[in-house]
């Protein structure tokens, strides 16, 4: 059959019109392919926020939601869907809408800790990791200001001597739990642990003197340690915060005994790897370069600027969760 040169370009019109209605391939749908992100975004994006408003999870996620917004130039909508240590909106969204426009904040502790804990059956893995990019200024490990323990190594050692005597409070299932299983199984101290509830429910049992010891953010910590209520044996974390430089990690002391809390973002499984990496560049754009940021992370929640690159997010959440599996049997 001979073709024309007006059936030639019939058949190119009707080739590019198939294409495009079917966006696949012939240069056309790359959003989908994997290279080009073309204009993404081009409609509000909804970020699912793990854990309720008010706590530092919340925080993190809300202020990074409105600076995202001047830099990618649409809405960056914050809903919260709480419970069971965020496992309920991690399920719900680690299979949802792979197009760049629903995306998670979670953190660390309970990405990684449901796991180990048995609340959860996945982890980070489970998602397209688009950046860790805080570093909570840690839990410290404090005790009322009469309280006879001035180190963690004082705390200790002391519970050794009086087993299942001194009470450490806890929130059950969450970070500061797993660091209680660590402290018995890998330093050997041997708390009578509580389950107290969240970060204000555990500082006032403290203050109460229900507990004898626990674990509390530094930001809620801070006014009672200054007044002298309370004193810090240290944070549980793998380095001394920037912020804090005089508070000792009680990973100094104890090597096994850290429990970092990174803020995360978030993607369903199968995300455009382009999607993913334009939004990790705008995060770490606005964590390393935005004046603003910065000034609102050191004076809200004492956290140095600190961000990650995809690859360098997922080391860092397998690191963390290698580090929890190892204690999975004590955990469930």
């Amino acid at each position: 059959m001979k073709w024309t040169a007006k059936a030639k370009r019939m058949f190119g019109t009707i080739v590019i019109g198939a294409c495009l209605l079917a966006a696949a391939g012939c240069g056309g749908g790359s959003e989908r392919a994997g290279g080009d992100v073309g204009n993404y975004p081009n409609k509000p994006i909804n970020l699912i926020v793990t854990h309720g408003a008010g706590g530092d999870t919340d925080y993190n996620a809300r202020l990074l939601a409105r600076l995202l917004e001047k830099e990618l130039g649409q809405s960056v909508v914050p809903n919260n869907v709480t419970g069971a240590n965020g496992s309920i909106a991690l399920e719900q969204y680690k299979d949802g809408d792979k197009d760049g426009y629903t995306i998670i904040a979670t953190n660390s502790a309970a990405l990684i800790g449901n796991k180990a804990t048995g609340l959860s059956d996945f982890s980070y893995e489970s998602f397209e990791p688009i950046a860790v990019y805080g570093k909570s200024a840690g839990e410290n490990v404090v005790v009322r200001a009469d309280s006879p323990y001035n180190s963690i190594a004082d705390l200790v050692e002391a519970s050794k001597q009086n087993p299942n005597i001194i009470k450490y409070g806890v929130s059950m299932g969450g970070g500061v739990y797993i660091a209680s299983v660590i402290m018995d199984k890998s330093i050997g101290a041997k708390f009578n642990v509580v389950d107290t509830g969240d970060a204000s429910n555990r500082l006032t049992a403290l203050l109460g003197g229900h507990v004898d010891a626990t674990s509390i953010p530094y930001s809620g910590a801070k006014e009672y340690i200054e007044s002298g209520q309370l004193k810090s044996l240290g944070t549980l974390l793998s380095a001394r915060s920037e912020m804090l430089p005089n508070t000792p990690a009680v990973d100094e002391t104890y090597p096994e005994l850290s429990v970092d809390t990174y803020y995360v973002v978030l993607a369903p499984k199968g995300t455009d790897p382009a999607i993913v990496e334009k939004l990790n560049k705008a995060i770490t754009k606005i964590v390393k370069e935005n004046a603003e940021y910065k000034a609102e992370v050191e004076k809200m929640n004492f956290q140095a600027p600190w961000v990650l690159s995809v690859e360098e997010s997922k080391a860092e959440l397998q690191k963390q969760l290698d580090h929890f599996m190892k204690f999975e049997q004590y955990l469930k």
